[in-house]
C-alpha cells in the first residue's frame, strides 16, 4: 500500500512538471503570437527559447509516459535517424528534395545545424503520444501481431508529423531558415515546397517511430503494455493544437492561405483519427492475453 502511494505521488508530481512546462512552452508562443498580430518586434532569443521549451516539455512528457530508459531510448534514435536523413537530404537531396540551411540556426555538423535532430524528436514524440495514448487494450478478442500493431501506429504517426510540415515548412522558408533549390522528381509544389518533401517526411518519421517502438517492445519482452498505457497524452494533443495555432497566425501574416488550409484539415483529421476507438467487437488483443 505504501509502495503504491509513493508511485502515485510520483505520477502526480511528475504529471504537475510536464504541466508547468508545457504552460511555459504555452506562455513563449503566446508572447510570439502577439507580436505577429499586434507587429511589434520579437527577439531571434524569444524564437529559440520557444524552440527550446517545446523541447524541455517533450522530453519531460517521454520520461513521464515511457520511463527515462525508454524516453532516451526514443530521443537517440529519432535523432539519430532525423540527423542521418538531413545528411542525405542536404547532400543529394533524396528523400526531401534539394535544400539547404542558412545560418539562421546556428552551428552546423556536416550541413545540418546540429539542433534539427531535435526537431525530429519532438514531432515525431508528440504524434506518437497522441495515438498510443488514445488505444484501448482492455477487452480484446483477437490476436495481433506485434508489428503489425507498431508498423499501423508509425504510420498514422508519420501522417501527423506531414500534417504539421503542411504548416511549418513554407512558414519557415519564408523566414529564411532553409532554402529550397529543386527536387528530384517532376511533382508539383504546396508554396515553393516540393512534394518529395512530404513524401520523404512520411517514410522518415514512419521508420523513426516503427524502429523506437521495435526496440522498446524488445526491453519489455514483447509486451505491448508498455507501447499503449499512455498516462498524459492530453498534454500532447494541447501541444500539437498549440503547434496548429502557431502555424496559423505565422502563416496569416504570411498571407500563406492554402497553407492554412491544407494544415488546418490535414492536423484536425489527424486528431481525429487518433481519437477514433473501433467498436469492441473489432478490437485486438494483446499477444500474450488469455482470451474469455
Amino acid at each position: 500500500m505504501q509502495q503504491e502511494q509513493h508511485t502515485q505521488e510520483r505520477f502526480s508530481a511528475g504529471r504537475f512538471v510536464v504541466h508547468i512546462l508545457l504552460a511555459i512552452y504555452a506562455a513563449v508562443l503566446g508572447y510570439i503570437l502577439l507580436g505577429l498580430i499586434l507587429r511589434f518586434s520579437v527577439s531571434a532569443g524569444v524564437f529559440f527559447g520557444l524552440s527550446f521549451a517545446l523541447l524541455f516539455f517533450t522530453f519531460g512528457q517521454s520520461i513521464y509516459e515511457l520511463g527515462v530508459k525508454k524516453a532516451t531510448l526514443f530521443l537517440a534514435i529519432t535523432c539519430t535517424i532525423g540527423f542521418l536523413a538531413e545528411i542525405l537530404g542536404t547532400n543529394t537531396g533524396f528523400p526531401f528534395g534539394k535544400y539547404y540551411y542558412t545560418n539562421f540556426l546556428g552551428a552546423k555538423v556536416l550541413r545540418v545545424p546540429v539542433v534539427v535532430p531535435l526537431v525530429w524528436f519532438v514531432i515525431a514524440y508528440l504524434c506518437y503520444s497522441i495515438i498510443a495514448g488514445n488505444m484501448d487494450t482492455s477487452s480484446l478478442k483477437v490476436k495481433v501481431d506485434n508489428r503489425s500493431l507498431i508498423t499501423k501506429i508509425a504510420l498514422l504517426g508519420a501522417f501527423g508529423a506531414v500534417a504539421w510540415d503542411f504548416m511549418i515548412d513554407p512558414m519557415f522558408s519564408s523566414y529564411g531558415y532553409w532554402v529550397w533549390t529543386g527536387q528530384f522528381l517532376p511533382l508539383p509544389e504546396l508554396d515553393g515546397i516540393p512534394l518529395t518533401n512530404f513524401i520523404g517526411w512520411f517514410v522518415v518519421v514512419s521508420l523513426m517511430i516503427f524502429v523506437c517502438l521495435s526496440a522498446i517492445l524488445s526491453l519489455d519482452g514483447g509486451s505491448l503494455q508498455g507501447l499503449l498505457s499512455r498516462n498524459n497524452n492530453r498534454d500532447s494533443v494541447i501541444a500539437y493544437t498549440l503547434l496548429m495555432v502557431d502555424g496559423i497566425v505565422a502563416n496569416f501574416s504570411l498571407r500563406n492561405f492554402a497553407v492554412i488550409g491544407l494544415g488546418i484539415f490535414a492536423m484536425i483529421a489527424f486528431l481525429v483519427l487518433a481519437e477514433y476507438r473501433p467498436p469492441k467487437s473489432a478490437r485486438l488483443e494483446t499477444p500474450g492475453q488469455v482470451a474469455k
